[in-house]
């Protein structure tokens, strides 16, 4: 019964953490407006996860674990390469609507340079994703006529362009007067989508230029 209280209790810190990070995603929240939002005493974090980094830790691989779930939705859809693709970024796109704090977690913990940090990073989100782009291409490639490309950039490059525009929001609101609406997020994700898949649809021209 306690296990099970437990477990309930690191859900609600979890669930609390990631709430408040939605609301103010560029601060950390303290352990104690934490604890508040999830109605448990301040003790319950290092029991649950042994301190504070170690529970966002754990939302991070949460998040990150979901991420992933989504991204090996895809493989049994019976759709074109293309438009797996296609899919596939307006998630990302969305992803970072539902999770503003992701980068920043994640940035912080791979400036640290922590290998366990980084495995745990790769491990939950980076090398299965770049598995599934080198699936998706090789299907592109027979399928549609796309060139040879490395996945492991390909996963570097889609995802680099999809995160820009929510890395620099700030940008976008003060100097070019822009609000990340629906509309904007939905406009985002289709421009992102058509330039990868005008990409992969011409890259093998320059190599016969």
């Amino acid at each position: 019964m306690a296990v099970r209280s437990a477990e309930v209790t690191r859900e609600k810190l979890l669930r609390a953490a990631h709430e408040l990070l939605v609301e103010s995603p560029d601060r950390t929240s303290t352990v104690s407006e934490i604890c508040s939002r999830a109605d448990v005493n301040v003790a319950m974090v290092k029991y649950c996860f042994g301190g504070k980094d170690a529970m966002l830790d754990a939302l991070l691989e949460q998040v990150l674990a979901g991420l992933t779930k989504e991204v090996e939705g895809l493989y049994g859809i019976d759709l074109p390469p293309d438009q797996k693709l296609r899919r596939h970024v307006g998630e990302i796109v969305r992803n970072y609507v539902r999770y503003p704090y992701v980068n920043r977690l994640m940035n912080v913990r791979l400036m640290r340079s922590d290998p366990a940090a980084v495995n745990q990073i790769s491990r939950s989100f980076a090398i299965p994703a770049r598995d599934w782009y080198a699936l998706l291409l090789e299907e592109g490639e027979r399928e549609q006529g796309w060139p040879k490309l490395d996945p492991t950039l390909f996963f570097f490059s889609v995802v680099g362009l999809c995160e820009f525009l929510f890395a620099a929001q700030p940008l976008l609101e003060l100097s070019f007067d822009r609000r990340l609406d629906d509309q904007l997020v939905d406009d985002f994700a289709n421009q992102v989508a058509d330039l990868i898949i005008s990409g992969v649809r011409g890259a093998g021209s320059s190599d016969a230029a």
